[in-house]
C-alpha cells in the first residue's frame, strides 16, 4: 500500500461506489479504511455487473491490513451486493479485524450468485472479533 498521504482524523462516516471486480477500486477502498482512523461508519454501494477481472481473496486483503484500521469501526452497510467471492472475502476481512463493529447490514442486487441463505451460512462461518456484531439482511436493494 502506498504511504498515506493524508489523515482524515474527523471522518466519522463515508459513503462510496465501489467496484470489487477490479485491483484499484479494492486497493483504494482499503487506503481510505487506513487513512481514515476515526471512522465509525461505513456505507458501500457495490457495482459489479461484470466479471471478476481480479481476485482479492483474504491473503491478498490482509497484506493491506494494518493495525488500527477500522478501530472506530462500528455499523458497515453494503447494498447491491452479488455475494461474489471479492465481496465475501472483504466481509470475512471486516469481521474478523473490526473489534467494536456492531451491525453489519446487506442488501442485494438481482444478479446474486449464491442465495441469501447460502451467503448466510458463509458469514456464520466467518471469524469475528466483535461479540456485539449482528448480521442484517435488507432484501433487494432500491433501485435495482
Amino acid at each position: 500500500m502506498p504511504e498515506i498521504l493524508c489523515t482524515f482524523h474527523n471522518l466519522k462516516s463515508l459513503m462510496l461506489q465501489v467496484h470489487f471486480y477490479k485491483q484499484h477500486p479494492i486497493m483504494l477502498t482499503l487506503y481510505l479504511l487506513e487513512s481514515a482512523p476515526n471512522l465509525e461508519e461505513l456505507k458501500l454501494k457495490i457495482c459489479d455487473e461484470e466479471e471478476l477481472e481480479f481476485e482479492a481473496n483474504g491473503e491478498f486483503l490482509n497484506e493491506f491490513w494494518t493495525d488500527g484500521m477500522c478501530g472506530n469501526l462500528q455499523i458497515v452497510q453494503m447494498s447491491g451486493i452479488t455475494w461474489r467471492p471479492n465481496e465475501m472475502s472483504f466481509i470475512e476481512l471486516i469481521r474478523s479485524k473490526a473489534r467494536i463493529l456492531h451491525t453489519l447490514s446487506f442488501s442485494h442486487s438481482e444478479k446474486i450468485v449464491m442465495s441469501n441463505e447460502d451467503a448466510l451460512n458463509e458469514l456464520l462461518r466467518y471469524k469475528r472479533v466483535s461479540a456485539e456484531a449482528r448480521i442484517l439482511f435488507e432484501g433487494k436493494t432500491k433501485g435495482y
